[in-house]
């Protein structure tokens, strides 16, 4: 091979070992994206089975306790004479679609409270000004929230004059802060599937790491005899000049 020949298939190696490394570094690149997937992946998993929750005991004669728990929502505090307040002392309730207040009732079909003309709510001897609570009472999760972060408080419209907070709640029998396992199921089967998906393409990106490490490989030791043809090359010429 002239050494002209030679120069030239050497720059084609050397941009072709460059395209591998590029390759290499993508695959590496990509590589640690999956690391942390997997990583978010378990974090959520292990969110999701550790997760609590607020329910409620609902009278129910069917049940052998004379109960029955359930989650914390709004229709199921008004059913045990719950209602939902704020610091202020604020009643929260919905409207229907007429935009008239929704007067919440007890398991007995008791009303909780009662409006007086000036539009405020009447409980036991006590006027209570209403806010519109429909994106907190609409919502299970939104309100549990609310409540455990001290935002809202559950007010007991029998025996109370203002509400109950969360850390009193926990003394309370019939509301229970409990490990939330509904949905312990669907977060296996996701937890399952992601880490299957990742895994699979983690195999793929190793086989096609270990193709271009042997292409590599290959490509360096026929770079490396180019080389020394092409330092071969120049000895022999200057070699021949220092002759002459």
């Amino acid at each position: 091979m002239g050494l002209s020949s030679s120069q030239g298939r050497l720059l084609m190696l050397t941009s072709r070992l460059s395209d591998i490394e590029l390759g290499e570094t993508m695959i590496s690149q990509r590589q640690n994206q999956l690391a942390m997937e997997s990583e978010k992946t378990a974090k959520e998993y292990n969110e999701a089975v550790s997760n609590y929750k607020l329910t409620i005991k609902v009278t129910d004669p069917n049940e052998t306790l004379g109960y029955k728990s359930q989650d914390l929502n709004f229709k199921n505090m008004a059913a045990m004479g719950y209602l939902v307040t704020d610091a202020k002392n604020q009643i929260y309730l919905q409207k229907d679609e007429n935009g008239e207040w929704i007067i919440p009732q007890d398991i007995n079909g008791n009303d909780l409270l009662s409006i007086d003309s000036s539009g405020k709510a009447v409980i036991g001897n006590a006027n209570y000004n209403i806010v519109d609570g429909n994106d907190y009472l609409s919502k299970s999760d939104v309100l549990q929230n609310s409540i455990l972060n001290g935002r809202l408080f559950v007010f007991d419209s029998a025996n109370s004059t203002e509400g109950i907070s969360m850390t009193m709640l926990q003394s309370q029998t019939d509301v229970e802060y409990v490990l939330d396992t509904s949905d312990d199921t669907e977060a296996q089967s996701k937890y399952e599937y992601e880490s299957a998906r990742i895994a699979r393409q983690d195999n793929q990106l190793d086989l096609e790491l270990q193709q271009l490490e042997t292409q590599h490989a290959a490509i360096m030791k026929e770079y490396d005899s180019v080389k020394e043809v092409i330092s071969s090359n120049v000895d022999r010429t200057f070699s021949l000049f220092s002759d002459g």
